[in-house]
């Protein structure tokens, strides 16, 4: 059986170089490993290793979401490659939800059987004629992604990271943006019904239940039931939505009159008022210009990943 390590040594700011640094010393497989080396490294990494095969292999990641998205966008549709994750990143959504290893002698046993997988799907955005994205966990317009931009640019984050913090790294952007995030309106369309929301402050498309580092934003989603979830937080004050976020680790969101939840297999989501940013799984892709339709979707049934029975 072929192994392939794709390994983000700078994921977890670090930590990813010292969870390989681990493995590596008790493998008693055969392997090849690769590194990335810059942002969107891994798609291609895992795009050439899966090119042409015609058996089984698997695909181990050692890193973060950011990682997760990257590799999994490079085998889609290819029935041969199988992806198991050793999580290595700040938030680790990915693991919250799906089976991973956490240790090498899960990775020798899986290997020893018969590679126990699940097909899964991964949700997509068509931005206009030219640009198209896949989220794995999750993509989001408005705050969601402000916050995450926020994340991106910040030494917090590093200093969080070093004393096994970083998953906190996003709650922290969240009450430094509640301030000076400007809300929008928003128009989401399915084939047959339109919403109009007004003082919008996010919507997260989920294709399974986190963000952010553990906040169970979606409950009810599931990344094989070829269906999308959309959260919507609209007409809510500043205050109150710092309250929304602590009791989404508890699932008590729900309640909220101000959070609307779709559940669907495509959305058109159109923006109002004023330019909004944008994230895939955690991954700033830029602002959406107002009045651009973003075409959402779910692609079924295009990657696998290790199921539990391993």
């Amino acid at each position: 059986m072929q192994v392939l390590f794709i390994v983000n040594e700078a994921a977890g700011h670090g930590k990813g170089k010292k969870v390989w640094h681990h493995l590596q010393q008790h493998l008693t497989i055969n392997y090849q490993v690769a590194f990335t080396e810059y942002e969107g490294h891994g798609q291609e990494l895992a795009k050439k290793w899966a090119e042409d095969t015609q058996t089984k292999k698997l695909i181990v990641i050692v890193g973060g979401d950011g990682t997760i998205h990257e590799v999994v966008s490079g085998v889609l549709h290819n029935e041969f490659i199988v992806i198991g994750v050793v999580r290595a990143g700040s938030g680790n959504d990915f693991a919250r939800y799906f089976t991973t290893f956490q240790n090498v002698g899960q990775i020798e046993t899986y290997l020893q059987t018969e590679m126990a997988n699940k097909t899964m799907d991964v949700g997509a955005l068509h931005l206009g004629a030219c640009q198209h994205e896949i989220f794995v966990n999750n993509a989001g317009v408005g705050f969601d992604a402000f916050a995450t931009k926020h994340i991106n640019k910040s030494r917090l984050k590093f200093y969080l990271n070093k004393i096994g913090l970083g998953k906190l790294s996003y709650a922290v952007a969240v009450i430094r943006g509640l301030f000076s995030f400007e809300r929008f309106d928003v128009t989401i369309r399915t084939n047959d019904q339109e919403w109009q929301f007004h003082q919008a402050w996010f919507v997260a498309m989920s294709n399974h239940p986190y963000f952010g580092g553990g906040m169970k934003i979606s409950p009810s989603s599931k990344p094989d039931d070829g269906q999308i979830e959309l959260t919507i937080v609209h007409g809510i004050s500043r205050l109150k939505l710092l309250l929304v976020f602590v009791t989404v680790f508890f699932e008590k969101h729900t309640k909220f009159k101000e959070i609307t939840f779709l559940q669907g297999n495509q959305f058109d989501i159109i923006m109002h008022t004023n330019d909004v940013d944008c994230h895939t799984d955690g991954n700033y892709i830029g602002e959406i210009r107002q009045g651009t339709r973003i075409h959402c979707t779910v692609q079924r049934d295009v990657w696998q990943v290790i199921s539990e029975d391993h």
